[in-house]
């Protein structure tokens, strides 16, 4: 649970600070901050180790997003170490089920934005090539790229990863990270 996705705790890393951004819209916007505020706070009581807290406040944040992934998987990782970390394959199983919904989403939501920005092109091919074309382009590419942010399985991978390492199952941990590190994004030097 940190700023953007993940912390480890007991290695198993939560997402909270993730479910209040999302799909651009500014903090201007009430609803979000007030989503946002939740989620800090139960990233602040999750490491604290106040897990009831962290519970009560993500059911808040459940309310706001009802199915949001994030959301949920977090609800999973606070639960579990509420209980004192009893059953990591029930874990898995959750996580499992919580990847699985994050995909169908991401995988909605991009063909949502497809048909957006095919309808878009069919407005916009009739123009002679201008600045409308470009910001269309952009404007897509910007609303599919905040999709995919929202609805990224990555953490729960890593979280699936991180068990089947402690059940010392190395193998499968190993082919549930291979596919994330392919995904590494280079980082650009300053």
């Amino acid at each position: 649970m940190d700023a953007r996705d993940s912390t480890s705790n007991r290695d198993v890393s939560s997402s909270a600070g993730g479910t209040a951004g999302g799909g651009g819209g500014g903090e201007d916007d009430p609803i979000l901050t007030v989503i946002s505020t939740l989620a800090k706070d139960a990233w602040l009581h999750f490491n604290s180790r106040r897990f009831n807290e962290c519970l009560e406040v993500l059911y808040q944040l459940k309310q706001k997003k009802e199915d949001d992934p994030k959301v949920l998987h977090n609800i999973a990782i606070a639960e579990y170490c509420q209980d004192g970390y009893p059953d990591p394959r029930k874990l898995l199983e959750t996580l499992n089920n919580i990847e699985r919904k994050s995909k169908e989403l991401a995988q909605a939501s991009g063909e949502q934005v497809e048909t957006v920005s095919n309808l878009g092109n069919k407005v916009v091919s009739g123009s002679k090539g201008s600045a409308a074309t470009v910001h269309q382009a952009s404007a897509t590419s910007s609303l599919c790229a905040a999709y995919m942010d929202e609805f990224d399985p990555a953490v729960a991978r890593l979280n699936i990863a991180i068990i089947w390492y402690h059940l010392h199952e190395y193998s499968k941990a190993l082919s549930v990270l291979e596919p994330l590190y392919h995904n590494i994004e280079p980082i650009e030097e300053v």
